[in-house]
């Protein structure tokens, strides 16, 4: 049985998160980032910022939310992280009150299973738009079993950035202090093989995202100011293991538009489709 479509519209409860530099600065640390002095150095001027990706834990809140609205009726269990875009319009700074809130605008049939999307969008105390997040969960099972056709992706173009990050044995479970992603998949191995039928705990898609968003940063925003950074679009397409090394490579697609996309060790492609809007 799959998810509820009569629940396409919904909106669910303001959210309300308070910015605390401690929280931003151990998000930076959980995703390997200890170096930019944007979210470190308190002695620039304008002070430190959070890192885009911290996004994923302000507007997080909202999301429990969604899949646990029993009208729903998502399977927690089958799911995994499917995509996310996220769109940055400010820069956050300790002291900010962000108010975020969750709207379902899909559930898709993608034939072994259905994806839910979601957006989260989030003002600060003055009403300005901070970001807003586009979140895809697959649920495996519940689709119509038949075969999604397969559009060609667009290869790369010209390599402008090639970067390097490992996981760290523990990544998983640092991560998921930081973001507040709990889930089981990432810090149960036993239910991670028994209930997720995983090969055992995986790294949290966003994780990998904000080394994507490490690599462009340092890559493509001059200075390494993340507040260039203007949206970090990506598909999870394999799981990512704890000890992996990621190869993440970018391209020029247009005028401050860039391609990426982030591979392990073996070569398997972890993460497809990676858009990058740099301005």
């Amino acid at each position: 049985m799959g998810m509820n479509k009569a629940v396409i519209g919904r909106e669910y409860p303001m959210m309300e998160f308070e910015v605390n530099p401690k929280d931003f600065s151990y998000y930076a640390l959980a995703s390997n980032d200890t170096s930019n002095p944007f979210y470190w150095d308190e002695s620039r001027e304008g002070g430190i910022i959070a890192p885009p990706m911290f996004a994923v834990v302000y507007g997080g809140i909202s999301i429990p939310g969604v899949i646990f609205d029993k009208e729903l009726g998502m399977n927690v269990f089958l799911m995994v992280h499917g995509e996310e875009d996220i769109k940055f319009f400010k820069p956050v700074k300790a002291g900010m009150k962000i108010k975020s809130q969750a709207k379902i605008v899909d559930i898709l049939d993608k034939g072994s299973g259905e994806l839910c999307q979601f957006t989260v969008t989030s003002w600060d105390q003055n009403g300005d738009k901070v970001a807003e997040a586009l979140t895809g969960f697959f649920v495996r099972g519940g689709g119509s079993g038949k075969k999604e056709e397969k559009k060609p992706e667009p290869g790369p173009g010209k390599t402008v950035f090639e970067s390097k990050m490992k996981v760290m044995e523990k990544q998983t479970y640092i991560y998921a202090w930081a973001s507040g992603d709990h889930n089981f998949i990432h810090v149960n191995p036993k239910q991670a093989v028994e209930i997720g039928r995983l090969p055992g705990i995986i790294l949290q898609g966003l994780c990998s995202m904000a080394f994507c968003q490490n690599a462009v940063i340092d890559n493509l925003c001059k200075d390494r100011n993340p507040a260039l950074l203007k949206r970090l679009a990506v598909r999870f397409a394999k799981p990512v293991l704890p000890k992996d090394e990621l190869t993440i490579t970018g391209w020029e697609i247009g005028s401050g538009r860039f391609g990426f996309e982030a591979k392990r060790q073996d070569g398997t492609a972890v993460v497809k489709n990676g858009i990058a809007e740099v301005g």
